[in-house]
């Protein structure tokens, strides 16, 4: 029986790889497209500082020929700004690299971080600080904290009054992403609504019992990080890399920020990300949107991002860390955290993370290159 278990891991494996090439392309080609024209394009044509377009179109095939990709991450990053030499533009790998070749030879046992409900299973052996869960829905059975079955408004209430905060999270508890399908849920009067005004009630939650999700209590954050955005719970991407030697090491870290009034700091909802320097736990000196517009100030509160210190960066290091090392079939993740008052709490924690907010604020994504091709050659 263990033979035809490991077999049957394997051909799962080579199929996910396979039905990546074929499903998932075309996907990926349609939002790429979709994404050159809406942001990538415009951004060319206003740019002041590009270079002469005999040397774009030459940088243009040779990255082409270099990687053998389309290059979508020339016009995605600026690289045709006059700063950029060759060898900086080198240091930016395209998506295509990394999530089709590099990541299924490194990640594996995905579901461990992608189902919200395995994950905290998880953190919680760890003895690691997670958002209070209020519910949990699986298989169309609505559960509380403790894995009891609620059948009844009754049961229903008293896990909703497990609450301290005003605000609460619904969100999808396998693959949600982008902060796109998150409903925020507001206390007013006793009671907690939903942005559209819709209750949240046992009759309403049971509606969508179909969808797994996990509904948790609101956080906020400290200080200096309720102020750059206070409508938001603004975070830290932080990604490590775990070495069979070495354990889990952060490689890159970043500030998510919420923006124009946003209940999320994701990209996607106008988000802007700001690199944090490793060594010292300060923010450098510009931040980034999706669509390539960079600042200095939050547009929204003036916030300055400019060599600020982290107070308590190095806890969320040391967090991040540790939880890495719950997880060695997944050598690369990306874990979003959250600074409070009382210390870091862990979200979530991304498989496939985005990658376009580490090679902004980072420069690229060469170090991470270099440790997966050394990775790859020593572990297969």
């Amino acid at each position: 029986m263990a033979s035809f278990n490991k077999r049957m891991q394997t051909f799962r494996k080579n199929i996910e790889i396979l039905g990546s090439r074929f499903y998932m392309w075309p996907y990926w080609f349609y939002y790429q497209n979709k994404r050159f024209k809406e942001s990538y394009w415009p951004a060319f044509k206003r740019c002041k500082s590009k270079k002469n377009i005999f040397r774009i179109v030459y940088e243009i095939f040779f990255v082409t020929f270099y990687w053998i990709v389309l290059p979508y991450h020339y016009f995605r990053y600026g690289l045709y700004r006059g700063e950029f030499s060759i060898k900086d533009i080198l240091k930016y790998i395209p998506e295509s690299v990394v999530y089709y070749r590099i990541l299924p030879k490194i990640n594996s046992n995905y579901f461990l971080l992608d189902n919200k409900n395995i994950f905290e299973i998880m953190l919680k052996g760890g003895n690691l600080p997670l958002p209070l869960t209020l519910l949990k829905i699986q298989n169309n059975v609505i559960f509380d904290s403790n894995n009891h079955i609620i059948t009844s408004k009754t049961d229903f209430q008293k896990a909703i009054d497990k609450a301290a905060t005003k605000k609460l999270f619904l969100k999808p508890s396998d693959c949600g992403s982008g902060g796109k399908e998150i409903i925020v849920y507001r206390k007013i009067g006793g009671k907690y609504f939903s942005g559209n005004e819709e209750e949240l009630s046992f009759e309403n939650i049971s509606k969508i019992s179909k969808t797994d999700y996990i509904l948790q209590e609101g956080l906020e954050n400290e200080d200096f990080l309720k102020k750059i955005h206070p409508n938001s719970l603004n975070t830290f991407r932080v990604m490590t890399f775990f070495n069979p030697r070495k354990g889990a090491k952060v490689i890159y870290a970043m500030l998510k920020a919420g923006n124009k009034k946003a209940e999320t700091d994701n990209a996607h909802t106008g988000g802007i990300y700001v690199g944090l320097n490793l060594s010292n736990g300060k923010l450098m000196n510009k931040g980034f949107d999706e669509d390539l517009n960079e600042f200095a100030l939050h547009p929204l509160t003036k916030i300055d991002f400019r060599d600020k210190k982290i107070k308590d960066f190095k806890k969320v290091v040391d967090i991040a860390e540790k939880a890495g090392n719950l997880f060695p079939t997944l050598t690369f993740i990306g874990w979003d955290i959250a600074l409070t008052k009382t210390g870091p709490i862990i979200l979530e924690g991304n498989s496939s993370p985005g990658l376009t907010i580490i090679q902004r604020t980072h420069g690229g994504l060469k170090k991470f290159y270099d440790l997966a091709n050394d990775y790859i050659k020593n572990n297969n």
